[in-house]
């Protein structure tokens, strides 16, 4: 995922550095599905959901979970939506920028990276929504009594 302006400072001036060993780590692929860096493929909708395939080679046809191989199928058979360029990104294993271990750092394509980071995404969306509503929190939890005057 790109970098937000205001998160820039959490990360190593080094990054580039880093973000290049993680990649020659996973062999330029995504660490989840295999997909390579740079690939054209189309994403399986309908009958085809959660399978993805190449736009070079003869037809194959790969699970989008995990990528092994599921078999062949002619392009002009396969139900898929549009093409798209694959671009990896490096996941925060922990969503934390400043910790930067190789262990904590994983190859991932834009997909898997938006599936790893769904339930992390949701819990932020949950917060910016109740930010907004902050003079709620005035009103929520138990009242305190105290003697009356």
């Amino acid at each position: 995922m790109p970098i937000k302006p205001e998160n820039r400072g959490r990360y190593p001036a080094n990054w580039g550095e880093i973000r290049a060993r993680i990649l020659a780590r996973a062999g330029n692929c995504c660490e989840q599905c295999r997909v390579a860096n740079g690939d054209l493929i189309v994403r399986g909708i309908d009958k085809d959901a959660g399978t993805f395939q190449r736009f070079e080679g003869d037809g194959e046809v790969y699970a989008a979970d995990d990528g092994r191989l599921l078999g062949r199928c002619r392009a002009s058979e396969y139900c898929g939506n549009r093409w798209t360029r694959v671009v990896l990104t490096i996941a925060h294993l922990d969503h934390v920028p400043e910790h930067c271990d190789d262990g904590n750092l994983k190859a991932l394509c834009q997909r898997c990276h938006l599936a790893y980071d769904a339930e992390h995404h949701a819990a932020t969306a949950r917060e910016t929504r109740r930010s907004r509503k902050a003079i709620g929190d005035l009103f929520a939890g138990p009242l305190e009594t105290g003697e009356a005057g």
